[in-house]
């Protein structure tokens, strides 16, 4: 099992307040990626949904696995503009399975 994230909401009002949440969010493992993944620093790891995000997002760096349904990296970022991508598929993707280990 991976680390737990911890998020801080900020609330305004009269005072500032602060209210921690604990998430249990289990991030993207390198020791449970798709074995399809190139070498290098962006990986999609088993947790991955196949909900076209990050290959909507960064299409010249993931692509769908058709037989089993999940995304993985064919292509590691190249240019500044993939790696934004990547990055931006990172990001956003809803069940955190994109890692980048940095």
């Amino acid at each position: 099992m991976n680390g737990v994230v911890c998020k801080t909401i900020y609330a305004g009002g009269g005072t500032l307040g602060v209210l921690q949440f604990l998430i249990n969010t289990y991030m993207a493992d390198r020791a449970d990626i798709q074995p399809e993944n190139v070498e290098g620093k962006y990986y999609v790891d088993e947790q991955c949904i196949d909900c076209d995000l990050c290959r909507e997002e960064a299409p010249n760096n993931f692509t769908r696995q058709e037989t089993e349904g999940y995304s993985y990296v064919y292509k590691q970022p190249e240019n500044e503009e993939e790696e934004s991508d990547c990055q931006n598929a990172l990001d956003n993707c809803p069940v955190e399975a994109i890692g980048n280990d940095v």
